[in-house]
């Protein structure tokens, strides 16, 4: 079963798949290339794949190649999401998703916000992954409810100000996406201190939920995340 199951608009019709499609596939790491490119041949629907390692790469090859698909390593692009942006304008109509390390849902809105059809992590199990491949490469998009669920009007809290050296500690595990169990393995708590944590950090920052949490780290937490 799916930690995060559902995409928040179903692609289209899944078996119309155009083989002639070109994928340029920014990420450093080889052997994350490797991994990725073994995926995107599963699923189907590539012709040709094309690489880059940067932002800057990237830009120099999009306006020629001009592919139908991108893959972002979020990691890769070192979290930039103006240069993300940039990318995907100049990119566009391509589809794009984005590769994070870790489930994080602030990047995830980030990355939507920049443009990019999906958003997957290498957290993901291999069905999820390839799910979120297969519905961006067919003309969907691909962003799981749990980690960015629809809702309007979505406050921006306040800050991260106030909270104790432990709420801080919680609220950065809370931003990679862990549970309250991983999180007490993390810290050497109990799962129930780590709900008072939780309770209490919403309370002095203002935010409604663990989603509106993530957003305080993802402002206020970012170079200590990263």
């Amino acid at each position: 079963m799916d930690r995060f199951p559902g995409a928040l608009r179903p692609p289209p019709d899944p078996t119309a798949r155009n083989p002639d499609k070109t994928l340029l596939l920014i990420e450093e790491k080889p052997i994350c290339r490797m991994a990725i490119v073994q995926l995107v041949a599963e699923v189907g629907g590539v012709g040709s794949i094309r690489y880059a390692t940067s932002i800057e790469a990237a830009l120099d090859q999009v306006e020629t190649l001009k592919p139908e698909l991108l893959l972002v390593d979020l990691f890769s692009v070192n979290y930039e999401f103006g240069a993300l942006r940039r990318l995907l304008s100049i990119a566009a109509p391509a589809a794009a998703i984005v590769v994070d390390d870790r489930v994080n849902p602030t990047f995830a809105r980030l990355a939507k916000d920049a443009g990019a059809s999906g958003y997957a992590s290498k957290d993901f199990e291999l069905p999820q992954f390839k799910s979120a491949l297969q519905a961006v490469i067919v003309g969907g998009a691909y962003f799981p409810r749990d980690i960015l669920p629809d809702q309007v009007g979505l406050r921006v809290p306040r800050s991260a100000a106030g909270l104790s050296a432990r709420q801080l500690e919680v609220l950065k595990q809370m931003a990679v996406g862990k549970t309250n169990r991983e999180i007490a393995e993390a810290l050497g708590i109990t799962p129930g201190t780590v709900k008072l944590h939780i309770h209490s950090i919403l309370q002095l920052t203002g935010a409604r939920n663990r989603t509106e949490a993530a957003l305080i780290a993802g402002r206020f937490l970012a170079p200590a995340i990263g």
